[in-house]
Parts: C-alpha cells; sequence; structure tokens
C-alpha cells in the first residue's frame, strides 16, 4: 500500500456542488454516441437510419481492428446519423423504445472466471462491445488489443472541481467490484493499481483483493492518472501502461456474471445554473434534456440562453449545448453562466468579489469562498512569459514552460525528454486558466502527443 499527499495544485472551489444522493433519471428519449470520443479509433457506421437495434448491438467498429466495436447503449430505432464537413460522422443519434431489450452473452460462475486465459477476457470484452473503457497511456487512447500493458491502473477518484464522489458510487457494491478486479488482473502479467482518495469508505475500495492499494490526498490535479503514474509506475518510452475507471470495472463484472452489457452511467449534474443538482444514474450517452430536468417535468422547456452547458467538469468538459448529449467517458454535466458582460471602467475597480489565483485583486487575501464563475477569460491571448505559475499547479516533475516551447518548436525528441509522454492535456488544465497570457496550455500538448504518436 501506498499514501501520498499532492502538495503542488489547487482545488478550484465554485458554486455549484450537486447533492451526494443517487437518483434514477428517466430514460433519454434519444441517446448519441460520436466518434470523436473515442481517440486513436478511426470508426465506421455498422447501421442505417432507421435499423432497429438492441442493447449492446454493434454501432462503430474500427476500421483498422474491426474486433473493437463501439455497441448501442439502449434498444430502439436509429434516428440519425450526423454528418460534418467532408461527410466526416459526427455522430449516431438513437431513439429509445423504452424497453432496454438487449443481447445475451455467455456468462461466468465464479470458479470459472479464475480458469479463464488472458485471452478468453481479450475476446469476451471485444465482442460485447466493452473494450473501448479501457485506454492507454501515453496518448490517451482506446487501448490495442494486441499489446500487454506492464500495468493497470483503477481510476477511482477525482479531484475536478464538482466532480463526481466515485466512493459514494461504491457503496454496496464490494462484490461486483472485486469480481471486476479479478477479471481486469488476466489482462496483465505486471501489477494492477487502484488510487482512491484516502478519506474513502467503501468496503470495494478499502477491502479490494489482488492489487495493490495506493491512497491519494491533496489538490486537483491529485486524483488525475498521470499524477497516480507518475508516482506509482512512471512511463518510460517504449512503456504501455492501461488504465480504467472505476464504473467501467462494474460494468465488467455484471458482462461476465449476467452476460449482459450494462449501460448504466452515473452523472453528477452540477453548476449553479443547473436547477436540480445531484447524482443521476442514466444511460451512456444520455441527451442533456434528461439529465437537467426538474424531476417529473419532462424533458424539455427550461433552458437558459444565458447558460452554458457542459458535458464533463469547467476545466477540461466540452460545450455541447442544451440539444447535446453526454460524452462517452464524462461522469458530469456543468451549467455556468455565460460571460460577455462588460464593467464600465472595470479596471478601477478594486476587485473584491473577482476570483483569482494570483494577487491581482484583494479578494486573494480574504478567506476563499466558493465563486460564481462565467465563461469570460477577462483577457486577450498574448506570448507566453516565463515565469512560476504554471509548475505550482503541475505536480509531476516536469517542467512545463521548456515542454511548451519543446512542442511549439517542434522539437519532439526534447519533448519526449521533458516527459511529455506521461502527461496528458488534463493535467495542464490550471496552467490554462491561471496563465495571464491566456493560452491553452492543454491544447499545445495534446498537439504534441499527436504529432509524436503520428511520427512514430
Amino acid at each position: 500500500m501506498g499514501e501520498f499527499r499532492i502538495r503542488r495544485g489547487r482545488d478550484l472551489k465554485i458554486k455549484g456542488a450537486a447533492t451526494p444522493e443517487v437518483v434514477l433519471a428517466s430514460l433519454p428519449s434519444q441517446v448519441a454516441l460520436k466518434p470523436s470520443d473515442f481517440r486513436g479509433l478511426k470508426l465506421r457506421p455498422l447501421v442505417k437510419v432507421d435499423e432497429l437495434v438492441k442493447v449492446g448491438s454493434p454501432l462503430f467498429e474500427d476500421k483498422f481492428n474491426p474486433q473493437i466495436k463501439i455497441v448501442s447503449p439502449v434498444s430502439g430505432r436509429v434516428s440519425a446519423l450526423v454528418r460534418g464537413e467532408k461527410r466526416a460522422l459526427l455522430q449516431v443519434i438513437v431513439e429509445t423504445d423504452g424497453r432496454q431489450e438487449g443481447l445475451s452473452f455467455p456468462r461466468f460462475t465464479l470458479d470459472n472466471l479464475k480458469r479463464l486465459s488472458r485471452q478468453d477476457v481479450l475476446n469476451h470484452l471485444l465482442t460485447a462491445g466493452l473494450w473501448p473503457f479501457i485506454r492507454q497511456r501515453p496518448f490517451s487512447k482506446v487501448a490495442n488489443p494486441r499489446d500487454t500493458p506492464k500495468s493497470i491502473f483503477i481510476h477511482a477518484m477525482s479531484t475536478e472541481p464538482l466532480s463526481l464522489d466515485v466512493d459514494l458510487i461504491l457503496k454496496d457494491k464490494h462484490a461486483e467490484f472485486q469480481v471486476g478486479l479479478e477479471i481486469i488482473q488476466h489482462l496483465t502479467p505486471g501489477q494492477v493499481h487502484l488510487c482512491f482518495h484516502k478519506d474513502a469508505q467503501s468496503q470495494a475500495l478499502t477491502e479490494a483483493k489482488g492489487v495493490q492499494i495506493h491512497k491519494f490526498e491533496g489538490p486537483h490535479p491529485a486524483g488525475n492518472v498521470s499524477t497516480h503514474i507518475h508516482y506509482i509506475d512512471p512511463i518510460k518510452k517504449g512503456d504501455i501502461i492501461w488504465y480504467i475507471e472505476a464504473q467501467e470495472v462494474l460494468r465488467i463484472a455484471l458482462l461476465f456474471l449476467n452476460g449482459v452489457f450494462a449501460p448504466d452511467r452515473y452523472v453528477a449534474v452540477t453548476g449553479e445554473g443547473a436547477e436540480n443538482r445531484s447524482y443521476r444514474k442514466t444511460v451512456l450517452g444520455a441527451s442533456l434534456s434528461s439529465l437537467l430536468a426538474p424531476m417529473g417535468s419532462g424533458q424539455g422547456g427550461y433552458f437558459k440562453e444565458t447558460m452554458r452547458y457542459i458535458s464533463g467538469s469547467v476545466l477540461t468538459g466540452t460545450d455541447v449545448g442544451p440539444a447535446g448529449f453526454l460524452s462517452y467517458y464524462d461522469t458530469q454535466i456543468t451549467v455556468i453562466p455565460e460571460g460577455g458582460k462588460r464593467r464600465l471602467l472595470g479596471w478601477l475597480v478594486p476587485g473584491l468579489h473577482r476570483y483569482s489565483f494570483s494577487k491581482t485583486f484583494p479578494s486573494s487575501f480574504l478567506p476563499e469562498k466558493e465563486a460564481s464563475l462565467d465563461t469570460d477569460t477577462h483577457g486577450s491571448e498574448r506570448a507566453i512569459v516565463l515565469n512560476h505559475i504554471y509548475d505550482a499547479y503541475v505536480p509531476l516533475d516536469i517542467l512545463t514552460f521548456f515542454l511548451l516551447r519543446a512542442v511549439i518548436s517542434g522539437d519532439i525528441e526534447e519533448a519526449e525528454r521533458l516527459g511529455i509522454l506521461e502527461c496528458d492535456e488534463e493535467d495542464f488544465a490550471l496552467c490554462s486558466f491561471a496563465c495571464p497570457s491566456k493560452t491553452d496550455v492543454g491544447g499545445i500538448i495534446r498537439q504534441g502527443l499527436e504529432t509524436i504518436e503520428r511520427e512514430g
């Protein structure tokens, strides 16, 4: 067991936390799956408009590895294949029929699970469409089943603003979670590392068997996968590490025990613009209308033009709009006010109520309170200036400014030496938020990673 206290970083305290209780959301009238969510895959559709599907029916397959399939989380009818420029497929929308009829897959007893080979587990996950839930570092893409990872990380915590409490979700699910852990152990000759917050109470985490347990505490990004890998099993060039979210461990267990694709997704509805903030149990790819509607009020008619609707957190989420859908890997919806309001002679105002990471305003010297933040950047992009700000919010042993400079200049070898392979853009979200130059630091890191992967 390892215990780690992260000191660098910062918790972004904003208004709009969800009530820590799980509410069963109504089945959405529509769900959508987006190829852009599945980094590393080149997907082609397997269905046509008006085709009927069941839970677990394949909707896409990877062009380069047809064994990897993305399956439907609901039963119903394919209502649209939405395409963009150059006919690129943007999303497949499925209208639900309310019956949730699903495909059946082989079941296994607890004794049979122990006798499974690695290939048996791989084949079953691929056939049932669960493989995309396994991702890899470097590059944060869907894992290649032909690879053998040196270790696997189970990600069971988050320090993102207003994020879902994984510990609460796993309450009373000890047996299923343990089965999922035992199945995952077949996939690597190395260690399986289970990482969670030091204050976690659920037995699923604290009494897990057969895995290496690690407890983390500290400010964001103490809960990021990169932070855990960096302190436990650092990545060197040529290494591959897989990681899986805690909810997906339960999904894997239910597949092997019950022979079904379990489409459930626990989501935190958050942000001061959300009227009914709570944890919702819904399905993958659910529409925002089904998640944000007050219970019993239907699924529309309450969206506000003055709000931004984000799938994910304020730091790493995506603006999907009120008519959008939950992204495949997201466990949070955030609704915050839109910016654009200009204050007359605002630069003369003392700023007693302005939120700032720096000491720019007197509010920085007052006791920290929950802040009301909108989407304004409060400035325009300008040249990056060398300072200490970035490294104060990145707990990895990385010189962020010099890494950015290497990526921007195209010096890939230098970027690798500086540790880019251990990173993902989410690790630099706080840098982007705090940057006085208004630089998208995470976007630059993603650009570097894509260049390295493309050039081999």
